[in-house]
């Protein structure tokens, strides 16, 4: 697996922690939002990781946000979660991971990230160069 830049979302305030550290350690540059992320969420990563384990602000009024950004999302948490369920069905890509992580559990999600990404990259290419030999032709 090729190394990705991971965004990372938690509650703002919070600092560096222990998934940063995995991600880190299977090889990935980690690059946490900033202050002011959850009236939109910042560009740059090729994946999402949203840490809800241990909060529990409301994240609901993100849903649409998060719904419509074009990067695979991870979600980690300690438990289900209502944002889990709005975010089913994601064009860019969902994995949620629940309950005792490990190391091959993120390397797995994060796979399927980089898959759906990859994919999504593709059809994008395609279709612009559709677009452009149509636009040629005309």
């Amino acid at each position: 697996m090729q190394p990705m830049e991971i965004l990372v979302l938690g509650p703002e305030g919070s600092g560096p922690n222990d998934l940063e550290e995995t991600l880190i350690r299977l090889g990935h540059d980690v690059v946490r939002a900033g202050e002011g992320w959850q009236s939109s969420p910042p560009p740059g990563g090729d994946t999402l990781v949203l840490d809800l384990r241990d909060d529990d602000h409301d994240w609901r009024r993100l849903a649409d946000l998060l719904r419509q950004d074009e990067r695979p999302l991870v979600i980690v948490a300690d438990q289900p979660r209502r944002l889990m369920w709005a975010l089913t069905g994601r064009p860019a890509g969902l994995m949620v991971l629940t309950g005792a992580e490990s190391d091959g559990s993120y390397r797995v999600a994060l796979r399927v990230c980089q898959a759906l990404r990859a994919s999504r990259q593709e059809r994008t290419r395609r279709k612009s160069a559709t677009f452009a030999s149509g636009m040629a032709t005309l």
